[in-house]
């Protein structure tokens, strides 16, 4: 049974659409040809794709509808697709969702602790699974279900290291009068990873750079990994101009200089739980809105599936989550990196 036929047990997928676009939505973002533009960002997935897909499902279906208009240049997966990398039908949900949007809106997604092929330990009830993966950062699963060779089909898609393997990698796009790069870390990252990013960023100067990594940050304050990253990569180059992570159950943003006097905005998000019914926690998106001519980008968190629900929330309106940065500077650099 496909997902589709379960969405229409309970409610058709044409209802369910209508009903979406008619929710407390947020408000549309302008094309990105213009100064306006919308990035949509998915906070880890793992325990929907496990206890509950269709929250999952619901957030792809409701990102390729609103991109009827082009309003959304480019969609960002902070990591922890599934919950049990051992586990097929674990991959085969996050693949039906992330699918959704293929030939409608081009996509990236990091690398989780959890997506490594050494998360899923044995014997599971008493392993450790952060044993297995500080000796073993294999991503067969990972790669295997997205794989370098659908991502090289993308007009987006510029390059991943290692070769052919989609652990790290980075893409390119226009919006709002700006090219932006889009470039993804591993969990955790090697020295080389880290390098290897440092070499991509360093090659593009003309790109402004949204760094995306699993881990960074806890709410405002990055983790001993994020520290790393940061020193190593992070405040070095003048086109940084975002972090964003997920992997810790809150959120969070703090803007730190970098060294050629960059502001850098980190921002941190991730609404896993395991409880039943909050469970549809993990049903929440981040919508970050871009008006370049502002200098603004205005950040809510959106469900879609709740918004047609009505089991939580269609919107989470505090400081933490709906929020605006302002004071944002957008170089429209014309030359090509």
């Amino acid at each position: 049974m496909t997902w589709r036929n379960r969405w229409q047990r309970t409610l058709p997928l044409a209802a369910f659409l209508l009903a979406a676009a008619g929710s407390a939505a947020p408000a549309a973002a302008g094309p990105p040809d213009g100064h306006t533009f919308r990035l949509v960002v998915i906070p880890d997935t793992q325990i929907a794709t496990q206890n509950k897909p269709e929250l999952f499902y619901a957030q792809t279906e409701w990102i390729a509808q609103q991109d009827a208009t082009g309003r959304i240049p480019f969609v960002i997966h902070l990591g922890d697709l599934v919950e049990w990398p051992s586990r097929v039908s674990d991959w085969e949900r996050a693949v039906t969702a992330m699918h959704r949007l293929d030939g409608v809106v081009p996509y990236a997604t990091a690398v989780g602790n959890h997506d490594l092929d050494a998360w899923a330990c044995t014997p599971e009830a008493t392993c450790d699974p952060w044993a297995g993966i500080a000796t073993d950062r294999s991503t067969t699963m990972f790669n295997t279900y997205f794989p370098w060779s659908a991502a090289r089909q993308k007009p987006t898609f510029r390059g991943s290291y290692p070769w052919r393997q989609m652990d790290n990698s980075y893409f390119a796009f226009r919006a709002g009068g700006v090219r932006w790069l889009v470039v993804t870390l591993k969990f955790d990252p090697t020295a080389d990873e880290i390098a290897w990013a440092g070499r991509v960023i360093g090659n593009h100067p003309h790109r402004q750079v949204i760094l995306v990594t699993h881990e960074f940050q806890r709410g405002t304050a990055r983790t001993a990994i994020g520290d790393r990253v940061w020193e190593n990569l992070g405040r070095l180059h003048p086109n940084i101009q975002f972090i964003l992570s997920g992997h810790y159950t809150r959120v969070g943003n703090r803007t730190d200089p970098g060294d050629a006097g960059n502001l850098v905005y980190q921002i941190q998000a991730d609404y896993q739980t395991y409880s039943v019914p909050k469970v549809d926690n993990n049903s929440y998106l981040r919508v970050m809105d871009f008006d370049t001519a502002a200098g603004t980008v205005a950040v809510q968190t959106y469900s879609p599936y709740c918004a047609t629900t009505g089991e939580c929330p269609a919107e989470l309106t505090d400081a933490g989550n709906r929020f605006t940065l302002t004071d944002v500077q957008f170089p429209t650099r014309e030359g090509e990196g």
